[in-house]
């Protein structure tokens, strides 16, 4: 992921894993999803919910409901 200023943990729309998120400039541009999605940042930001996308906050509850 060297494209990218930061990095979070996000809940794969595909398969509910939590997935590393590049972004930069607040648009995803990685994503890197250990249960092998290969989601494209372009495929991420159009199957998550447009609340997630604008709040860390959200991205975190989101990620971290999946936890066990």
């Amino acid at each position: 992921m060297s494209t990218s200023e930061r990095v979070t943990w996000e809940t794969c729309p595909t398969c509910g894993r939590c997935a590393a998120v590049g972004w930069r400039d607040g648009i995803p541009v990685e994503v890197d999803c250990p249960g092998g999605c290969g989601l494209t940042a372009a495929e991420f930001t159009g199957r998550t919910r447009p609340s997630v996308l604008s709040s860390s906050v959200g991205r975190w509850t989101t990620a971290a409901s999946t936890w066990n």
